[in-house]
């Protein structure tokens, strides 16, 4: 499907305002009042992925970004075609468990799963990231321009010819969506971006 046809669809969708309670309240969140807010209950927001999910067919995902893995949970829950997944989550002074991830991902997913807690430059996680030619990548992170950069260009060997970047923040984040729009044009691609909560832009290899 051309990603004018999948945005067409999914912004058709979105426009249906369908409660995030649907997608969400099966998931874990650190606290009760967590369900309370904005985002959460923004039907822009998360319920995106689960609609992206429906149009697309990957057989491997990959998250940076993974965190309690809502974004790829609700994806994986519209998609059922991934066999593989890997979660990727820098490890900060600010860093949480992702045992809320884990269990959130596993709800809609019963295939290989692995969660790289640290820093891409990681031996391991460089190892898991080349063991397989990845389908579609979910770009969860506010990151410095040149930090996204280089997540970027860190996997784009690493995609399958027609696979799919996921970059959320373009429309909230300057240097988020800056390194967008100049990646699309390093790489000849024409920038396409879906208005959820944040701006989420999407690039095919």
């Amino acid at each position: 499907m051309k990603l004018e046809d999948i945005k067409e669809h999914v912004e058709l969708k979105l426009s249906k305002q369908l409660p995030s309670r649907i997608f969400l309240d099966s998931m874990r969140v650190i606290d009760e009042e967590s369900r309370l807010t904005a985002a959460y209950n923004d039907p822009r927001y998360l319920p995106f992925y689960y609609f992206l999910g429906t149009q697309v067919q990957p057989e491997s995902l990959l998250e940076i970004g993974f965190r309690l893995g809502l974004c790829s949970g609700c994806f994986l829950k519209g998609c059922k075609t991934v066999k593989k997944f890997l979660g990727f989550q820098e490890k900060t002074e600010e860093f949480y468990s992702p045992r809320m991830g884990r269990a959130n991902v596993k709800c809609n997913f019963k295939g290989e799963f692995h969660v790289h807690v640290g820093s891409v430059s990681d031996d391991g996680f460089a190892e898991r990231l080349k063991a397989t030619s990845w389908d579609c990548v979910i770009l969860n992170e506010e990151a410095a321009y040149d930090k996204h950069r280089l997540f970027y260009d860190l996997l784009w060997p690493e995609l399958k010819l027609g696979a799919l970047i996921i970059s959320d923040y373009i429309n909230r984040h300057r240097a988020t969506g800056q390194a967008y729009l100049d990646f699309c044009k390093a790489k000849n691609r024409e920038p396409l971006v879906i208005g959820t909560r944040y701006g989420v832009g999407l690039i095919q290899k």
